[in-house]
């Protein structure tokens, strides 16, 4: 079912989009950075890389794309491929956080002059499932897109009729544990767990979506839960997901200790990895981008008012050191009314001056 609004948002240093369903929630996003040029593999486009190391005891081999970055690409038997050798692929999932973007190999590039779709074209494709639907541009700092970025970084989410999911990505798994504080369900103990368990399948398919998780995901669903019950759970988790992702996915009925299981094929990076440092802190792109889309949000109220944004020292040195010429740009928008300084403090602060 293709989104019924996409927003974007174009910004200074970035660009968000927010894909909204038929009740205005938010079930994707993207992020385009302009630091991402050359520099990110990027799902469903395709270009041309060259063979560095054959693993057949890993069933694959890796590759060096032409614009730099390594990836993994899985070989079938009898392939006939050598170490060396220059070959076309496509990007079947993006890189993530520990781990290389894996592709796919291809008959052939595109030829020279050939018109290629960009990687937000592809997006788009992928999620109006063929239908048109029209971006919508909104002005930098836009509460929806703000909100929807920030339900994909939190590690909570509270359920439409109480309750909350906890969504907790590792090495291995996503653990989403479930629980049930704050709800007032009335009837027989299994006819509320079934409940609960449906909705929280249907949340954990949207959140999969926005937040960009996959692989190995593992529900705590509420007991009692019998064998009818969970293939009902399985059932609205795979169906929600299927109306909100293009990607594969599969499940298991919760077992007898109440965990449903799910696998869900990679796409794109998980927005965390975009946005966070390994401590699960903002980065300092991150923070420089949106004290940059503060200001931008100020400026754009009082069109004749002169404003100053505070970053960390960490992300002002980031932009200093980025090579994007940001004050430039800012510049160029809004005339020589904005300013950028350093200070101390770990957040950013705009004000007028």
């Amino acid at each position: 079912m293709p989104p019924s609004r996409i927003l974007r948002e174009k910004a200074v240093g970035e660009t968000r989009w927010v894909a909204l369903d038929a009740t205005d929630r938010p079930i994707a996003l993207r992020l385009d950075r302009w630091s991402d040029q050359g520099a990110r593999t990027q799902l469903g486009t395709i270009t041309e890389c060259r063979i560095r190391a054959i693993h057949e005891r890993q069933g694959g081999a890796f590759v060096q794309l032409a614009y730099g970055p390594e990836a993994f690409l899985r070989l079938a038997e009898g392939h006939r491929l050598t170490e060396g050798q220059s070959i076309a692929v496509k990007i079947a999932a993006e890189a993530r956080r520990g781990k290389l973007a894996r592709v796919q190999l291809i008959d052939a590039a595109p030829e020279k002059g050939q018109a290629k779709a960009s990687a937000a074209d592809l997006w788009l494709s992928r999620l109006s499932h063929g239908a048109s639907v029209t971006p919508e541009d909104v002005p930098v700092g836009d509460p929806n897109i703000q909100a929807a970025f920030d339900e994909a970084l939190s590690e909570t989410v509270t359920l439409h009729g109480g309750g909350t999911l906890r969504i907790q990505p590792t090495a291995a798994i996503v653990a989403v544990d479930l629980d049930t504080s704050g709800r007032s369900d009335t009837g027989r103990a299994a006819a509320r767990a079934l409940r609960i368990n449906l909705e929280a399948g249907r949340e954990l398919a949207r959140q999969l979506s926005l937040r960009n998780l996959g692989g190995a995901a593992v529900l705590d669903c509420v007991s009692p839960i019998n064998r009818d019950a969970g293939l009902k759970v399985r059932d609205e988790f795979l169906a929600a997901f299927s109306t909100v992702s293009t990607r594969q996915a599969k499940a298991i009925a919760p077992s007898p200790f109440g965990l449903m299981e799910a696998s869900i094929a990679w796409g794109e990076t998980p927005i965390a990895d975009r946005m966070l440092d390994s401590d699960g802190l903002p980065s300092d792109e991150t923070l420089c981008l949106e004290g940059l889309r503060h200001l931008q949000r100020e400026a754009l109220a009082q069109p004749m008012a002169r404003f100053q944004v505070n970053l960390p020292e960490r992300a002002h040195a980031w932009m200093t050191g980025c090579g994007l010429d940001l004050q430039a740009r800012l510049d160029e928008s809004f005339g020589a009314r904005l300013a950028i300084s350093p200070h101390a403090k770990p957040q950013p602060e705009v004000f007028q001056i």
